[in-house]
């Protein structure tokens, strides 16, 4: 055995490859997983981070959307008292107009406009004005707390 080798003493030339081949695995293998979690951190993804879509999702809202109702859906802007904006974090409107708020109609409406609102079909893709109204539909939930969370409140 040469000097400076990392092969005990007595090992056969195979038993010396298969070493050899397992610690360049192990390095290689510590060098890609080393460099997937070096990510820049707007391309990770975790609870802290939003994903692309999410991220551009909320950009259009507070471009497009967010002077009548406002960043938080809950369209008490002054353009939004001006023009009746609803507000979405309410449950009873969501219940009040159900006829309108299933996702075809939203779609319509982000698309084409109703009332006072403007048409986005021109300015958006499909996609956004669909990922805009899951947007939207996430209001409904902030005004209501889950249960388990109103039992240790007590």
């Amino acid at each position: 055995m040469k000097q400076g080798a990392i092969a005990a003493p007595g090992m056969n030339r195979n038993a010396k490859r298969l070493l050899f081949s397992g610690l360049v695995l192990f390095l290689l293998t510590a060098v890609l997983v080393g460099a997937a979690g070096s990510a820049a951190p707007d391309q990770r993804r975790s609870p802290g981070n939003k994903s692309r879509p999410a991220q551009r999702t909320e950009e259009i809202f507070r471009r497009d959307c967010a002077r009548c109702h406002d960043v938080d859906g809950r369209g008490d802007t002054p353009l939004g008292a001006l023009y009746k904006a609803p507000d979405f974090t309410d449950p009873a409107w969501w219940k009040e107009h159900s006829q309108i708020t299933n996702t075809r109609s939203l779609v319509s409406i982000v698309s084409r406009g109703k009332g006072r609102m403007p048409a986005f079909a021109r300015k958006l893709t499909g996609s956004e004005i669909k990922l805009l109204v899951n947007y939207i539909r996430r209001f409904r939930a902030q005004k209501m707390k889950p249960v388990s969370l109103l039992v240790f409140q007590w």
